[in-house]
């Protein structure tokens, strides 16, 4: 790298340390960003960004594998999503298919599966939907948990027994 560069090189590590402090990112978050960072520095030194990328992953920020189970957590915590809406958002994110299905694979399973996610969600929105009639507290919740991105096995499931405790 040359002496040039090395100033360019410092501002995108430190913008590139900034931006993952936030929260964790994929690999294809870091590389855009950074990339965004270089456009506006005006220089043509399309290696510093290779350096730059080089670093973070030594130093542990740029990792799919462990950004895709961070995400998965957060995705399953408070206001979970299915399966399916979590592989989507971890694919625009970058992620590959494979590091996904494996993230995926590895947090749903046991009290976190897709189907107790779902079971809790609707036990809390069928109190909501009481006033309906049972028809239509199948129909709404049923779509609340498709938005939510549940298989439809697993919906029509977990709406079967919710819907007939309710």
């Amino acid at each position: 790298m040359e002496m040039d560069n090395s100033d360019v090189y410092e501002q995108l590590i430190n913008a590139a340390l900034r931006f993952v402090s936030f929260r964790a990112r994929s690999r294809k978050e870091i590389l855009d960003f950074l990339t965004k960072k270089l456009s506006r520095s005006r220089t043509s030194a399309p290696l510093v960004l290779d350096y730059a990328m080089e670093r973070l992953t030594e130093l542990g920020y740029v990792n799919d594998d462990a950004f895709a189970q961070w995400w998965v957590g957060t995705r399953t915590g408070r206001k979970p999503k299915g399966a399916k809406a979590i592989r989507i958002e971890l694919i625009q994110k970058g992620v590959d298919g494979s590091v996904a299905e494996r993230a995926i694979g590895l947090l749903l399973k046991g009290d976190k599966s897709e189907s107790m996610l779902a079971r809790g969600l609707a036990v809390k929105k069928a109190e909501a939907l009481g006033k309906y009639p049972k028809m239509a507290q199948r129909q709404k919740l049923s779509a609340f948990l498709m938005r939510r991105g549940f298989s439809s096995d697993t919906v029509w499931s977990v709406v079967d027994d919710v819907v007939g405790n309710v």
